[in-house]
């Protein structure tokens, strides 16, 4: 179907606590050279604020113009005065999208637009099917598939976050063919567990401090190398010596930050488990261009205007990507105990929703056995049938793994 016969030269839009359904009308049912009109309360003035940024990134569109109702969400007569002189003064065709806003103001407003523009076009994103309903005065409301793109930075934009300009999450994995290795060898429990004591009793036992925290940059550089006494000989081989420089039975941490590593805290941390999330990463990229993922990041550091005691909190989804205006997250965890993973993609499924709205899929990489046990138990937990949950013997066919559940549900 045709969209442009259902786009108009300026849109209502109602705000609501999240601006993404705004952002993806906006996006889809304005003209080019089309003006949002974005109709905010007291309480959503800063969603509208952080959409009219957003917008500014699509040069296709006029400035935003904002409408501040005050207190007035539920006062019939001042929504229907204010959104009703507006309408009436504007020249062109007009729209309205009511999925934002509360249920009374979208009456109001709804009422207000038609009694002054009876052809105007409304409509409504639903969540559940990622369609448009469109509905024209005498005729028939149409469904249609909508997907404009965002990015994973606009996303975040629209609620008011922000990453490090130094450190944003990286689009590129490190090292993926050795954590591809590691990935290897974690779908047996033994070797998983192997890597995991000697991470536990040869690492961290030197490079954390009293406060389980990493030692500093420079504490680090002055380390020995690490002693490689428990892993299993076939660990050795295939990953620390031919990836990341380890040699008579040591690795120096200084040799494999060169192997292209930011700093000797990154290689640290890597080690120790992040590993699996650049695996993860590198697994979405060689299926992306298939199924229509346009952006897809790791190592989210972020800051957050709800939480100002933390300068910069680490995100509680490791990896991210978007599927058109769709959020997919994933945490991941080497952890195969069932409470830890549940408490993983409880995290995760809090956030994504607070970022993606109900269009959000969330997901768990995890070293479980019996992942299919652990998804229903989630899904009656969280209440969301959508979720997925990937174990030990997916980590080899994560791509195909994860492309199989955007088909599903994208």
């Amino acid at each position: 179907m045709n969209l442009s016969n259902y786009q108009t030269d300026y849109l209502f839009l109602l705000m609501g606590e999240n601006p993404l359904p705004n952002a993806v009308a906006a996006l889809t049912l304005l003209k080019s050279g089309g003006t949002p009109i974005l109709i905010h309360t007291e309480r959503t003035a800063a969603q509208a604020q952080y959409l009219t940024q957003v917008l500014k990134d699509f040069s296709s569109l006029q400035p935003a113009r904002c409408v501040d109702l005050g207190k007035g969400q539920a006062d019939a007569s001042a929504i229907q005065q204010t959104i009703g002189k507006i309408a009436q003064s504007l020249a062109g065709r007009i729209g309205m999208n009511y999925t934002g806003g509360t249920k009374v103001m979208s009456v109001h407003a709804y009422r207000a637009v038609e009694s002054v523009q009876p052809r105007a076009v409304f409509s409504y994103l639903d969540s559940n099917t990622l369609e448009m309903t469109l509905e024209q005065a005498g005729q028939a409301s149409l469904r249609v598939k909508v997907s404009p793109n965002l990015s994973l930075n606009q996303l975040f934009r629209l609620h008011g976050l922000s990453w490090q300009d130094d450190r944003p999450p990286l689009n590129a994995p490190m090292l993926p063919e050795a954590a591809g290795a590691i990935a290897h060898f974690h779908q047996s429990p033994d070797l998983a567990q192997a890597w995991r004591n000697w991470c536990n009793r040869q690492l961290r036992s030197v490079a954390k401090n009293e406060y389980s925290r990493w030692r500093s940059e420079a504490e680090l550089a002055g380390l020995d190398p690490i002693d490689l006494t428990g892993l299993p000989e076939v660990m050795i081989a295939k990953v620390m010596k031919p990836y990341l420089g380890g040699r008579d039975g040591f690795l120096p941490l200084q040799t494999a930050q060169q192997q292209g590593f930011r700093d000797l805290t990154q290689v640290c941390e890597w080690l120790d488990g992040t590993w699996l999330e650049h695996h993860v990463l590198f697994q979405i990229q060689q299926v992306a261009s298939d199924i229509g993922i346009h952006d897809s990041r790791v190592s989210f550091n972020i800051r957050d205007p709800q939480k100002p005691h933390q300068s910069w909190a680490k995100f509680e989804f490791d990896v991210a990507f978007m599927h058109h205006y769709q959020l997919f997250a994933l945490s991941c965890t080497t952890t195969d105990k069932r409470s830890l993973c549940k408490q993983k993609l409880m995290e995760a499924s809090v956030r994504a929703r607070q970022l993606g709205g109900a269009e959000a899929r969330v997901g768990l990489v995890c070293c479980h056995h019996n992942p299919n046990s652990l998804r229903s138990e989630l899904e009656v937990a969280t209440r969301n049938q959508k979720i997925a949950v990937f174990g030990r013997l997916d980590l080899m066919n994560l791509g195909g793994c994860i492309a199989k559940w955007v088909k599903q549900n994208g």
